[in-house]
């Protein structure tokens, strides 16, 4: 192999490996917490003020695990779902459950708005599936 070549490969080699590191430290654990909830509920309309208020709270009031802005940024940038993430999974429940998302009946023409953080002591889920939701399936 000559020289040139070598160089040229070995420079297109550390290129390709720097590149998803600039892309991972250009985003925020914060934009990326947002963004895995919004990948997650692309179907949904969500109120952009709500997934920076409720990313903020949960920051704020759950805490900060060790890895917790490795592992929103790396899950950010493959688009992981919540099948394959434990993380994006408890995002994803606890992010639809401090919505307005049952209390509309789980209408997805409705924007979805955030609340506030929810805790099941102040503010018990509504059950989804209640005879309320459902009158029309009963006899």
């Amino acid at each position: 192999m000559q020289r040139r070549k070598f160089l040229q490969l070995t420079g297109l080699g550390a290129a390709a490996l720097a590149l998803p590191g600039i892309g991972y430290s250009a985003i925020s654990t914060e934009q990326a917490m947002a963004g895995i909830l919004k990948n997650e509920f692309d179907y949904l309309k969500l109120d952009e003020k709500g997934v920076e208020q409720f990313v903020a709270d949960f920051f704020k009031y759950r805490g900060q695990g060790k890895y917790v802005h490795i592992k929103a940024r790396t899950l950010y940038l493959l688009k992981i779902k919540s099948t394959d993430s434990s993380l994006v999974d408890f995002l994803a429940r606890e992010y639809i459950l401090s919505t307005d998302f049952f209390i509309n009946k789980m209408d997805e023409s409705k924007t979805v708005k955030y609340i506030g953080l929810y805790d099941a002591h102040k503010r018990p889920c509504a059950n989804p599936f209640t005879y309320n939701y459902y009158q029309h399936l009963s006899a």
